[in-house]
């Protein structure tokens, strides 16, 4: 009996585009995508979009927060805006990087972002490189 993994190669072709509510947003150069909704260790930064319903949006981002923020004294408020839509969050700082959860409805869709990053965003300037296309504006505090 013969196996062929063909069809397996063929579906692992590179992404090039993420796709944050119908926005493509291009792959960095160097950088690799796990899906149209993940951008593992790109310069030693992380972003994931999960999508959700309204009420199942609060529910997630609430739990995770306080999964995440048991043990962590440096929580810290955070509003940044996406495709003209504001999303609010939270900052945290694990050793020499940063964790930010951000909530949100980018077109009608409510979304939650996971973004890790060796980056103090404190302000828009700190928006470099890629996470220029996701983010307009960061706001702390």
């Amino acid at each position: 009996m013969t196996v062929s993994f063909y069809g397996q190669e063929a579906s692992a072709k590179r992404i090039s585009f993420l796709n944050l509510v119908g926005n493509n947003i291009q792959v960095p150069r160097g950088c690799e995508a796990q899906s149209e909704y993940e951008l593992q260790a790109c310069n030693g930064t992380s972003i994931k979009w999960d999508y959700y319903s309204d009420d199942m949006l609060s529910a997630v981002f609430d739990a995770t927060i306080e999964a995440f923020g048991a043990d962590n004294s440096s929580k810290t408020q955070v509003t940044f805006t996406s495709f003209e839509a504001q999303l609010t969050g939270f900052k945290f700082k694990t050793g020499e990087a940063f964790q930010y959860f951000l909530k949100g409805t980018i077109k009608g869709q409510p979304l939650m972002i996971n973004l890790g990053t060796p980056t103090d965003i404190t302000g828009t300037s700190d928006l470099e490189g890629f996470l220029k296309l996701f983010f307009d504006t960061a706001q702390v505090g």
